[in-house]
């Protein structure tokens, strides 16, 4: 149990004193955790693989968004239909909770965040505000779906729960 803990606690400060090198530090530490005695087979058990495809294909989404210049498009877009800098604001909330209820938040707000940026940037103001009102109302809406949440995900896993009965337990909503 003290290898495990030392192991995280080195692994959790090198990933942040070396953010570009995060996936390297992650698979070194696995590998470190698996020789030091916990079973090739037990890990392999112990994958969740619903969660890991889930998050897999929503940042190949984001990255796929990103790389097609879609941030600028719809930031163009909203400061063209909203009267002011609130409404914006507003908008990019509304439009990171819409996503968030159908894929997982934290992707909802990398996909979000460069709108937000682009839209701070042409209008001089704080990006803050924009970014914070989007994990707000990702965070919000993620947990109120199943496929929202990385933790909502596990636990229909668990319960053995389908997208519905997420929403209608024991017969109440």
């Amino acid at each position: 149990m003290l290898t495990a803990l030392i192991i995280f606690i080195i692994t959790y400060v090198l990933l942040l004193m070396l953010p570009k090198y995060r996936a390297y530090i992650a698979l070194i530490s696995a590998g470190i955790f698996i020789i030091t005695g916990l079973p090739l087979i037990d890990a392999w058990k112990g994958l969740d693989w619903n969660v890991l495809m889930m998050i897999a294909g929503t940042m190949g989404i984001v990255s796929l968004f990103i790389e097609s210049k879609m941030p600028s498009l719809l930031a163009d877009l909203i400061i063209k239909k909203v009267p002011n800098v609130k409404w914006a604001i507003v908008s990019l909330a509304l439009f990171a909770g819409i996503i968030s209820a159908f894929i997982d938040n934290v992707a909802t707000v990398l996909m979000i965040a460069p709108v937000a940026l682009t839209i701070a940037r042409k209008l001089k103001i704080s990006p803050v505000t924009p970014i914070i009102s989007i994990a707000i109302a990702s965070n919000l809406q993620g947990a109120a779906t199943l496929v929202g949440d990385t933790t909502s995900i596990l636990l229909g896993g668990a319960a053995n729960m389908n997208f519905l009965d997420f929403f209608w337990f024991e017969g109440r909503m």
